[in-house]
């Protein structure tokens, strides 16, 4: 089944909508713009087996809670046979700290990169320090660091050139296996950045990180960048991450946040690795997620579900139409697989 999007009659822009109609307003005008969630129905003789879920805009709303009865429903799966996974462009350890006294659980974190089940790493993928190296200097370049600006070549009037970096007020989040490591360490940034990196390390030299892997005195290895802009990802990204987007897997996966990684490394690929591991095929399977990293998971699955407030491109390669995450759509469609 092909699912079509439904074209609402309200264009929204963050926190000014909810200064001009007030908060419940703008969630009725968004839910109100939003697909119809598919005929449970259309899926009700599936035989599911592995259920891979994204995070933030799918499982969690958008105030990051998580749905009610998500403990009940978790224990349920179980039961049944049937494994609950969540998949997260959130570092593992973030991932394994919001699901407390679950032995045994799977997790895919930083956007496929790498896989654990039960503390135990099932596969991960390394990114070459060659390219991480000249991230970090383009990302350096490209955005101001604790109120310093950096003159950019690009744009010669000295005015002209706060105002541009001022716009990309940014940082970059190197993404190892073991931990994170940032240089910025100004308390907004930080904010931004715990909620998805548990294990974080604010370091003076990134560059310096890198060498003391490359010269085995530091046991990690980076399997993501992830970078950080207070305002529109986009324009900093293509300026920095994008520029390796031939030859690494690019995406923007919300709207301040874009990442890179090895070619061919996402969470359809995880989802993959998952099945053979597991012995579960395409149509045991289902996914659920809402932006662009979740996308290569959409054809790893027979049971594939956009939530209704997912992308476009997302609701085009989805099966299926969940609930949004503020409706609990997940918990609401995994629980018919069980009826």
């Amino acid at each position: 089944m092909v699912v079509s999007l439904v074209s609402g009659p309200f264009l929204f822009n963050g926190a000014l909508e909810d200064v001009i109609f007030g908060r419940e307003e703008v969630l009725h005008m968004r839910e109100a713009s939003m697909p119809q969630a598919s005929d449970p129905a259309a899926y009700a003789d599936a035989d599911i087996r592995l259920a891979a879920v994204d995070m933030d805009g799918t499982l969690l709303d958008d105030e990051k809670n998580f749905p009610p009865g998500l403990d009940e429903l978790i224990d349920r799966l179980e039961k049944h046979g049937i494994v609950f996974v969540p998949a997260s462009g959130r570092q593992i350890w973030t991932l394994i700290n919001m699901f407390p006294g679950r032995a045994g659980m799977t997790f895919i974190g930083e956007n496929g990169a790498i896989v654990m089940r039960d503390g135990q790493e099932i596969s991960s993928s390394p990114l070459d320090l060659g390219t991480v190296r000249r991230c970090v200097e383009l990302v350096r370049r490209h955005v101001r660091q604790g109120g310093f600006f950096t003159a950019r070549p690009d744009v010669q009037d000295a005015k002209a050139q706060k105002v541009e970096a001022a716009q990309w007020d940014g940082g970059l989040v190197v993404c190892g296996k073991k931990s994170a490591y940032i240089e910025r360490s100004d308390e907004p940034f930080l904010h931004a950045v715990s909620p998805y990196y548990a294990r974080t390390q604010v370091v003076e030299d990134l560059i310096e990180v890198l060498d003391e892997i490359e010269r085995g005195e530091l046991d990690d290895a980076i399997i993501k960048l992830a970078l950080r802009s207070a305002g529109d990802v986009k324009p900093l990204a293509e300026r920095t991450l994008g520029r390796f987007k031939q030859s690494h897997q690019f995406a923007i996966s919300g709207d301040n946040w874009a990442d890179l990684q090895m070619r061919g490394v996402d969470k359809g690929q995880a989802v993959s690795e998952l099945q053979k591991y597991l012995g579960v095929s395409p149509a045991q399977t289902a996914v659920f997620g809402d932006a662009g990293n979740d996308l290569g998971m959409m054809s790893r699955a027979e049971f594939s579900f956009a939530m209704a407030n997912a992308s476009p491109d997302i609701l085009a390669a989805a099966r299926f139409v969940a609930p949004s995450n503020n409706e609990g759509g997940v918990v609401r469609v995994l629980r018919s697989f069980l009826e």
